[in-house]
Formats: structure tokens, C-alpha cells, sequence
């Protein structure tokens, strides 16, 4: 039975192994910073890089605001990482994702009818987006991890399998930053 490498171009194939490489080298950088922001912030840009896209976001869930805040980005706006806040119900696709603990798809946002399409991704021409929970072991999840593109029908399971394993070490700096804490 043949791969699925197989059936890939040489330039998709070079894309998927250059994501293998970001996640190596995000885990690495992780265990070697202190700053629980640098982490955050390296987490976005790999996403982006790793995605091929100018966007990519950190969203932390705040329970007692049913929300998520962008705690870390690439590619936004000033004024949105830090302070933006995104809907964390059935209704967004962040909240899909980290309701259903499913990694989200949706390469054509505007045509969209599993959910709204936050005003945040609209104000800034997002066509597509790829979210995947933040969440390690059986504990409580973080957030979600979320690239967006100004493309249409960018994103495919290939990428839901980088992004999660991303996600994934993230995850892992997320508890060791609170068993610091704690």
C-alpha cells in the first residue's frame, strides 16, 4: 500500500516536512524560555509560518466571561492581541473547536453555516480559518490555537495535523507554567 506522502507534491511534501521541523524547534525553544508570553507569542508565529499564513492567534478561554481573549498574534491589527475578545459558543468556530474538542476547518468563512463568523476575522478579510484546542492530558483546556487566512480553501487535514501537534506541545508548556505558578 502506498504512503500518503506518495500522493503529495513536491512542494506539499516540503511544506509538510518544514512543519515537522517548526514543531521540533517550538518544543525546543519551549523548554528553554521562562516567559510564558515568548512561548505564547513563538506558538502564533510558528502557526502562521507553519500554515503559510499572515494570521495566526493564541485565544485563552475565560469561563466567567464565556470568551475567549487573543493573548497572543501574528498579523492582527494593533490594538487586538492582549484586548480582543472572541465568542466561545457553539456559534464561532474557536468555540466549536474548543466545545467540541474537534479541530475546525472552514476554507470559505463567508459560506459558513456551522457557525458565525466572528466580526474580529471579517474586520481584518479572513476567508479562512483552522482551529484546534489547547489542552493537555484529561485537564482543563487552555484555549484554542487558530490560523487564519485572507485566502479562500487554504487549510486541509494535513494542516489540522501540524496545527495539533503544536497545539499539543503548547499545551505541554501551558501546565508546566501552572505548576510554576501554583
Amino acid at each position: 500500500m502506498p504512503s500518503a506522502a506518495m500522493n503529495l507534491s513536491v512542494p506539499e511534501l516540503n511544506l509538510r516536512l518544514r512543519q515537522q521541523e517548526l514543531v521540533a524547534d517550538f518544543g525546543r525553544f519551549a523548554m528553554q524560555t521562562d516567559s510564558f508570553q515568548s512561548i505564547l507569542d513563538e506558538a502564533s508565529a510558528v502557526a502562521a509560518e507553519g500554515l503559510d499564513a499572515r494570521f495566526a492567534k493564541v485565544l485563552e478561554y475565560l469561563p466567567g466571561d464565556m470568551a475567549f481573549l487573543v493573548r497572543s498574534g501574528t498579523g492582527w491589527n494593533s490594538g487586538v492581541v492582549g484586548e480582543a475578545r472572541v465568542g466561545a459558543d457553539l456559534q464561532s468556530p474557536a468555540g466549536y473547536a474548543f466545545r467540541s474538542g474537534n479541530p475546525v476547518i472552514s476554507n470559505h468563512l463567508a459560506n459558513e453555516q456551522r457557525f458565525r463568523t466572528p466580526k474580529l476575522l471579517s474586520d481584518h478579510g479572513i476567508r479562512s480559518a483552522i482551529n484546534v484546542l489547547i489542552q493537555a492530558g484529561g485537564g482543563e483546556p487552555f484555549g484554542v490555537l487558530e490560523g487564519d487566512s485572507t485566502n479562500r480553501g487554504d487549510f486541509n487535514e494535513h494542516d489540522i495535523a501540524f496545527l495539533q501537534a503544536l497545539a499539543n506541545t503548547l499545551a505541554v508548556a501551558v501546565e508546566a507554567q501552572k505548576r510554576q505558578d501554583a
